[in-house]
């Protein structure tokens, strides 16, 4: 059975006693600024660079949390201390993102894609939503006309270019493009949102999806050309999972059901494809024609991973009622819930390995940070407690 009311109070107990104070307790870099990326499983800190995608990331986790959940004073603060940083070190005078800040905020590597710029522009945007102040507004509007500009003239400079290197795009920068225009949909005029919200979503379900077979490719070449290589096949499963749940975000405020029927039924195939039988949980990657993986990680289970798809899947059942969804829901909170918690110390276990035992003795790395976790678990308690008001008083939802 499945009681989404409890299921509810599990991810919000999960994040407010778990995660939130784990990240605000020990990230925070005092003397120079900004966060530590790298903190050990009881949070004590591992020397290294900082990334500014990471940084933003965090940034904009605690303001919209802030925004969204329950509006606590010191969320605001930890996201206000991260973006000061940013804001003085993270771009140049064009305002490009650098890549990665040593822990001063000197720049020691550019960006290659604009996985920092949308970041920086999220960040931005929710801090403005939280303080009212033109500041951060402006900042990300600046950032966001940059970056837009870019990665348009980027794609289509490989679109023209015949012969040489294979140049092949990433499902990384669709996704998080699409993220970041949800997030300033506000702070543009409504003709050039809609404009670039149609370019962006064009760009994933006609160059990365595959509608053969309801799956999105990590890797394409320009214009959505496919490779028979096995970087080619690879599909990234938390990465499938989270442009999903942006696209159900954008049917939840648009009411376009037929849009989140269709992603739904991505997701289930995307779990049906992923879920392991011998050692539970959802793999990292699937190959797309079921050949052999020769990524070494693939079998590894990450909490991103997990949590993208539980938010995932309560957005596609709220928003589609399909009755698959309950029974994958619960599958994988059960998984989750078991192995990835630190019993013994606050946050959680970043990966756990093919016996499922933590993988690193670390619960901060670069470049996963605490994005998907706070997200994903907050929308999950959100969209649970949505569910359970579908439910006649008593009854729950009964899964095989």
């Amino acid at each position: 059975m499945l009681d989404f009311h409890k299921l509810s109070a599990d991810y919000q107990q999960a994040l407010l006693r778990q995660i939130v104070p784990f990240w605000l307790k020990h990230s925070r870099d005092e003397q120079c600024g900004g966060y530590f990326d790298y903190l050990t499983d009881t949070g004590q800190v591992i020397e290294g660079d900082k990334f500014v995608t990471t940084q933003a990331q965090q940034v904009w986790a605690f303001a919209w949390l802030y925004n969204k959940f329950d509006g606590q004073p010191a969320w605001l603060e930890h996201a206000r201390h991260g973006a000061v940083f940013l804001s003085q070190f993270a771009q140049n005078e064009t305002l490009k993102a650098y890549g990665q800040l040593d822990r001063r905020g000197r720049s020691v590597a550019p960006s290659n894609d604009c996985l920092a710029d949308c970041s920086l522009v999220m960040a931005y945007a929710q801090l403005y939503r939280a303080t009212k102040d033109d500041e951060w507004a402006m900042l990300a509007k600046q950032t966001f006309s940059t970056l837009f500009q870019h990665w348009t003239d980027a794609r289509t400079e490989q679109a023209q270019i015949v012969g040489g290197f294979r140049h092949y795009c990433h499902l990384s920068e669709p996704v998080l493009l699409f993220k970041t225009l949800l997030e300033i949909q506000s702070l543009l005029d409504e003709e050039t949102w809609k404009e670039n919200i149609e370019t962006v979503l064009n760009v994933l379900l006609r160059e990365f999806l595959d509608r053969r077979t309801d799956t999105l490719r990590e890797h394409v070449l320009p214009e959505g050309s496919f490779f028979n290589t096995p970087d080619g096949r690879r599909l990234n499963v938390g990465l499938t999972f989270q442009a999903i749940g942006f696209l159900l975000d954008l049917c939840a405020e648009s009411g376009n059901r037929k849009l989140a029927m269709q992603a739904t039924t991505w997701s289930l195939r995307m779990c049906e494809l992923a879920w392991s039988e011998s050692t539970l949980g959802l793999n990292q990657y699937v190959d797309l024609k079921n050949q052999p993986l020769i990524f070494p990680e693939w079998s590894q289970k990450w909490a991103w991973v997990q949590v993208e798809a539980i938010s995932t899947l309560a957005k596609s059942y709220f928003q589609t009622r399909h009755p698959e969804c309950p029974k994958w829901i619960k599958r994988i909170h059960d998984f989750t819930f078991q192995y990835f918690p630190d019993p013994k110390h606050a946050g959680w276990h970043v990966a756990v390995g093919q016996n499922n035992q933590p993988l690193l003795a670390a619960k901060a790395i670069a470049p996963i940070g605490c994005f998907s976790l706070i997200r994903c678990l907050a929308e999950t308690a959100q969209t649970l407690t949505k569910c359970a008001q579908l439910q006649p008083v008593g009854r729950h939802i009964r899964v095989n």
